[in-house]
Parts: structure tokens; C-alpha cells; sequence
């Protein structure tokens, strides 16, 4: 599964870039490997709750805040690039 997010800048070391990811509660920003994006999603584990159209997702790092897992909307989820590339 992978979650839209939104590179906003570089990191403090080349191999780094940071993204924001849009949650429930606000933005948080993340820290990762560049080779971790790929058109702008993130490869994330299924979804571990859910509150309506929000799901609780655990990212692969802790965010800028600490947080480690997030509520984002569904409609940021993309499930099919999973299924295509395991196809």
C-alpha cells in the first residue's frame, strides 16, 4: 500500500528528503530516502484502525513530531500500485 505525500525539501544529509503528509489532525513532515518516494507515494503497511473515512497507517520513520502512526483520509491510499507491481 502506498500514501500520497508531498516532497517539501531536502534533508540535513544528501540521502535525505523531507514530505509532508497530510493527517487528521494537520500536516506532519517526515524524514526518508529519496528512493522511498515513487510518483509521490510512499510505501506504507495496511491499515491498522479505521474512524470513517480516515484509516491509521504506521509510517516507516517517526515524524518531525514523534509520531509514528497517523490517521489519513482513504482517499490518500493507493492500494492498485500494490497489486500492479506484485502482479
Amino acid at each position: 500500500m502506498r500514501l500520497k505525500v508531498e516532497k517539501v525539501g531536502e534533508g540535513l544529509h544528501p540521502s535525505e528528503v523531507v514530505v509532508a503528509v497530510p493527517t487528521k489532525n494537520g500536516t506532519e513532515e517526515l524524514v526518508i530516502h529519496p528512493r522511498s518516494l515513487n510518483g509521490g507515494r510512499l510505501p506504507i503497511g495496511w491499515p491498522v484502525g479505521s474512524d470513517g473515512d480516515y484509516r491509521l497507517v504506521e509510517l516507516p520513520r517517526q515524524t518531525s513530531r514523534g509520531s509514528r502512526r497517523v490517521w489519513v483520509d482513504k482517499k490518500n491510499l493507493d492500494e492498485e500500485s500494490v497489486a500492479k507491481e506484485t502482479a
